[in-house]
């Protein structure tokens, strides 16, 4: 399997050297080069460019991208195809909404190209613990990708799921269940802190984690945000990019989803209600996905002076 893939951000530069490490030939090109020549240390043959990348590839060429959703998924698609020929292959594993995977799969089509969406999970823990895939497109090409996907993959954790869109939606459909299990996790230290005798916050969530009914990565992620000493210097701001794109999907099916309709009023509220639950969902999104935290102006002095 050999593939060229484009984009090596905290996603991206662990797929790459989770595949590399798994047999799979990775040409890596990201705009930066600092981020190129650490990546080919981890086993990926570095790339400087487009031209530079292609012409590493085998003559039919498979090319995955993963960028931030929006013009910066549509210009780098939009150049690659500038680059393949009929039959060649692109893949997006942009956090995308379904009808731009739709729109990418008819540009290609218009070239003869072969287009895959594919939603990732698995955050910065993807690298070690696999990542999941949920691909759609051209069935009848899908066994040309899947031996990536296995790479990528821990048992059981691909699938393809139908015609170009399929992928994203269901990756659409998965945010919107974590946005709303972060919301009830949130919701529930919350209750606990605002009991009339004191409750270690900690405490509990590692008790329901060996065999309660709510057990799940998540709650192993909140029990360990809540152990960080410096918790409760994150300000209960949640920068979350995906609010739109989850909102266009549900609408879209005309969904009924109430709790994430309450899920993502917390996100987008800026005032002074619901702080410790705001902080919870920040500091557990730093956890599995590496997302940027504020924190309290005190904490960010006493950081530059430590340096």
């Amino acid at each position: 399997m050999e593939l060229g893939f484009i984009g090596l951000g905290r996603m991206g530069a662990g797929m790459v050297e989770r595949m590399a490490k798994r047999g799979v030939r990775v040409v890596a090109y990201n705009r930066s080069p600092e981020k190129t020549k650490r990546i080919a240390r981890k086993g990926a043959i570095p790339a400087y460019g487009i031209d530079e990348m292609i012409g590493k590839l085998p003559k039919r060429r498979i090319v995955w991208t993963m960028l931030p959703a929006g013009q910066a998924t549509d210009d780098m698609i939009n150049e690659v195809l500038k680059h393949l020929k009929r039959g060649d292959i692109l893949i997006d594993g942009a956090n995308d909404f379904y009808e731009n995977a739709e729109r990418h799969d008819r540009i290609c089509r218009e070239k003869g190209v072969i287009f895959f969406d594919c939603g990732v999970s698995g955050g910065v823990w993807g690298l070690k613990n696999g990542y999941t895939l949920m691909i759609g497109g051209d069935k009848s090409h899908f066994k040309d990708i899947e031996p990536a996907c296995r790479a990528l993959a821990p048992k059981g954790g691909y699938a393809y799921f139908g015609p170009a869109g399929s992928g994203h939606f269901v990756k659409s459909v998965h945010n919107i269940v974590e946005y709303v299990y972060l919301q009830g996790l949130a919701e529930g230290v919350g209750l606990l802190s605002s009991f009339k005798h004191p409750i270690d916050l900690r405490k509990a969530t590692s008790v329901w984690q060996p065999a309660s009914v709510i057990r799940s990565w998540l709650l192993d992620l909140t029990t360990s945000a809540l152990g960080k000493p410096d918790f409760s210097d994150i300000e209960p701001k949640i920068g979350s990019v995906t609010i739109e794109e989850l909102e266009r999907t549900k609408n879209a099916v005309g969904g009924y989803a109430p709790a994430f309709d309450v899920a993502t009023a917390i996100r987008k509220d800026t005032s002074g209600n619901f702080v410790l639950g705001k902080r919870l969902i920040a500091a557990v999104r730093n956890e599995f996905g590496g997302h940027a935290v504020e924190r309290s102006s005190s904490t960010a002095s006493k950081r530059r002076n430590e340096r």
